[in-house]
This record gives structure tokens, sequence and C-alpha cells, in this order.
């Protein structure tokens, strides 16, 4: 068997759900397979245990349930630190049997891309390899993998039993009461939950793909108000929707820009939320959903599972899309298949809809065809190569696969501009090369007639005639279609091809 497929093997052994929770220590990033987490709640009270190994903060009462609590810093051989108002207690599945593991915050879950293992150093962030089974790339990160089975070895598990009968529990951990255990998590179901403004919401994880930081966005023309546009996200495009407005959430005191987007999938529909931030994932018995309070509309009533009381606030459980009414339903739907580069042939020539991506140089407007961009990303670390040509401004690294970047001013021979916080990178394949084009701003996704497109002026303002392949009249703006192909000669094209790598297998 190849070494590739040995180490996706042994990838898809580790993180066979193919989703992680990732967490912090030192801020160094590591991750565990959701799969094994049973919920994720603030730091509460933990009750201290005489004579317990120096790593076990003690026990904590979750819903009847006697838990030890390790201090991952403790047990990583990493120096100490005072808890703060980010500090997590992740609560695990280990060997059949819950326990909590307390981290310096927990960031997100993400989708891995791929499951290439690779092999870690001696120490990352000062964690001994031991504990350690590999690291992969998830979004634009290369994240570290904990070994859940070397966190305690069958002496330490001997341990926690002791701890469950010096706190006073009720045997848990017994092997009588593990089975009842694993039936009370079966029983239970997982939600996410997260703010927006002063409010507390959750949805079912099982509808979760991914949350992830909000990305670039594009307008989309003709969509409902609460349609912030569209994100680009691994040759999908996705419609991403503002919750606060489609809830009429009450606003926080002090105003909190949204920076976080989970991704929902129903069946071949697929949708970006953006949200406050995330608090945890939870787990849930269906005789703890609540009916929601009579003071709430009957509009309200209606987008609502029911209410969950935490200790601290009242969760509201979402059905996303009732939430949504009936015609916009068919138009978001509509929106997300008519954007997904994996449309039929059939689809495709039963419309002359042509969606295009338009992004600016200067005073003019440009665009690639919708199915030709993998991806719009902000204008990140670009490692400049030597003796490149001018407008090759260098390379980046794209979750583990390095791509040139061409300066798209310099190339139709424009003046160089410093980049700004609209500044975006356009990936896409050149000769069959992943490649990021810099543009001074992308606006929109926009579908034109492809009928009415036109050949292209033999002058234009700059020097990319050579570059575009049509035009497109808009209103009264004109829209140039390039030939992404024939932004390179043969040569060139060989010289980008030197440029491109791929992560080690």
């Amino acid at each position: 068997m190849a070494t590739a497929e040995i180490q996706a093997r042994q990838a898809l052994d580790i993180v066979p759900s193919g989703q992680l929770v990732t967490f912090t220590l030192d801020e160094v990033e590591f991750g565990l397979d959701i799969d094994r987490v049973q919920e994720i709640t603030p730091r509460t009270n933990i009750t201290p245990v005489p004579g317990s190994p120096s790593f076990v903060l003690g026990i904590v009462n979750l819903r009847g349930s006697i838990i030890p609590v390790l201090d991952s810093r403790l047990r990583f051989h990493l120096p100490p630190k005072a808890p703060t108002a980010k500090t997590r207690i992740i609560i695990l599945d280990l060997a059949g049997q819950p326990t909590g593991l307390m981290v310096d915050s927990v960031s997100e879950v993400v989708k891995l891309d791929d499951f290439t293992l690779r092999e870690t150093p001696p120490l990352v962030a000062g964690v001994r390899s031991d504990y350690l089974a590999g690291m992969v790339t998830a979004a634009n990160r290369l994240i570290t993998l904990i070994n859940l089975e070397k966190i305690l070895d069958s002496k330490e598990f001997g341990e926690r039993v002791k701890l469950t009968e010096k706190g006073g529990g009720s045997g848990i951990f017994t092997s009588g009461a593990t089975q009842a255990v694993a039936e009370q998590v079966e029983d239970e179901l997982p939600y996410v939950t997260f703010t927006l403004g002063k409010e507390s919401f959750g949805i079912n994880l099982k509808m979760v793909e991914e949350i992830i930081e909000l990305p670039a966005v594009t307008k989309v023309p003709d969509a409902p108000p609460y349609v912030l546009g569209v994100i680009c996200l691994r040759d999908q495009v996705l419609p991403l929707l503002d919750f606060v407005q489609l809830l009429h959430a009450e606003p926080a005191e002090q105003a909190v820009k949204g920076d976080m987007v989970i991704l929902l999938s129903f069946g071949r529909v697929k949708l970006g939320i953006v949200v406050d931030g995330i608090q945890e994932i939870i787990r849930i018995r269906e005789e703890d959903i609540l009916p929601p309070p009579q003071t709430l509309s009957e509009r309200e009533v209606a987008d609502l599972e029911g209410i969950v009381l935490r200790s601290d606030r009242m969760v509201s459980l979402l059905k996303v899309m009732d939430i949504i009414n009936g015609e916009d339903q068919a138009k978001i739907a509509a929106m997300g298949s008519s954007l997904m580069p994996e449309r039929s042939e059939d689809a495709q020539a039963a419309s002359f809809e042509l969606p295009l991506v338009v992004f600016r140089l200067g005073n003019e407007a440009y665009s690639l065809r919708l199915h030709e961009v993998r991806e719009i990303i902000m204008v990140g670390n670009i490692t400049p190569i030597p003796r490149a040509p001018s407008f090759i401004d260098g390379v980046l690294n794209l979750r583990g696969e390095v791509m040139p970047v061409i300066d798209l001013r310099e190339r139709f021979g424009l003046p160089r501009q410093d980049v700004t916080s609209v500044s975006r990178i356009v990936i896409t394949p050149i000769g069959g090369v992943g490649t990021g084009l810099v543009v001074d701003s992308v606006e929109e996704v926009k579908s034109v007639d492809e009928r009415r497109l036109e050949a292209p002026p033999r002058v234009t303002a700059v020097g990319a005639n050579a570059f575009i392949e049509k035009v497109a009249r808009v209103d009264q703006n004109v829209i140039f279609l390039l030939n992404v192909q024939c932004l390179l000669t043969e040569v060139e094209g060989q010289q980008l091809q030197a440029f491109q790598g791929k992560k080690k297998g």
C-alpha cells in the first residue's frame, strides 16, 4: 500500500467523522474528533479530590453524573495557567467513560480538507509527541491531533474509579453503570449553541457541516434583504444569511460584529449563517426541551423546536428552514444550486444565464466564469521568489498547496497599488496549476445572458485587450470577461508550474 494511502487510513482511524473540535493551548491549535466530544461547557465548580494525580483538578456534577476533570496543561507538562472567561471543559468519551478536559479555549468546528497525516515534531507548543497523533490540514491551518488513548494509562483509569467513590458519586464508572451512561448519551441530541445580540440559540449539530471564521462576502443582486451575499469555499459557492435580521434578535448593549459562520446542509441545499459567537456544544435529552414561552408571538413560536434552560441562560432551539418563508426558500435554494459549479449539463443547457464573478482593477470591471473560480480569499502572506517574472508577486501556502500569485495590475500594465482592506486574491486554475490573481476588489456574482455577449473592442483603457474574451453590457456598465488561460504564454506557463508545490505525503 502506498505511503499516502497508509497515512489516509491512519487519519481516518483517528478522525473517522471528518470533523474536528479545535482548542488552543498557549495559542497553538489542537484537534479532537467531534464524535468523541460529548459536550463543551464553561468552567464550573470543580470539587478537588485528595490523593488524586496532580493533573486531575477534581470532579464535577454534570446533570447528576460525577465526572473527573483533567487539566490539559498539567497533563501535557505545560506550566499552569489561571482560568479565564474563555476557559472551557470538553467532555470526552475515553474508553467508554465521560471525562472532562480543561483547555485554554475552544476555537471552532472544522471539516478536514483531506486526511493526509503528517508526523509531529518532538514538541508542539511544549506538548511531547507521546500525546500527539499527527497533524492534519483543516481550512487554511495545520492542526495537531491529540491521541486520546495516551492521555490516561491503565493505572490512571483505575484512579478514576477511586475519584468517583471519593467524591460521593453514584458509581457511574463501574462496569454495570457504563452501559447506562452509553444509553443516556444515545438518548441525547447534540446541539451547537451561539449568540445573536443578547440572545442564545441552538441548532442540531447533525445539520452543521462546519464552523468557520467569516470569509470574504460577495454581493448577489435581487436577493432577499437578509441574504448578505455568497461566499466561496473549496469549489463551492454558498449563500450567506443574516439571522439577526431573520430572527429580529435583541441587539447587545455594545455593538458586536458577527465574525463566525455556521455552514448548514439540507439535502443538496447548503448555506451559511452569520452569528456573533460560538458558545458551546451541548447534548440535550428530548425530555429537557421545554415549549417556547407564551410571551412569544405565533410566528416566533413556529420558528422554534423549543427552549432549554442552562444554568446561566435560556437557549432557543431553531427550526432553521421554518424561519425562511416558503417563497424565499425557493429563491435561496435556487441561488445555491445555480451558483454551484456542480450543476448538471442539462440544467446549464436549459438556461442562457452565465454566472460571472465580477472584480475591479481601477475603474474597470472584469470577470471570470464562476466555475473557473475555486475560491476568493483575503490577501495574506505572499513569499517573494527571486528571479521570477515581474508580474508574479510570489507564492502563497493555501491549506498545504503552494501556488503562484499574479498581480493583475502588473500583468495588464497598470501601476501597482498597495493592498487595501478590500483587496482580494481570486484562486483559479491556469494550465492545470492553481493560481492566485490579486485584484483591487471583488464586487459580486452576477448572471448575464450569454447570448448578449459581444466581441471585445480593439482598444481598452489598459493593456489587457489580449486577455479579454467577451464583453457584457449590463445597464450602463461594461464588464470584460477574461480568458484566464491566455493570461500566460506557453513559456510563462512552464515557469508557473515550477512555482507550484504540494504538501508532502
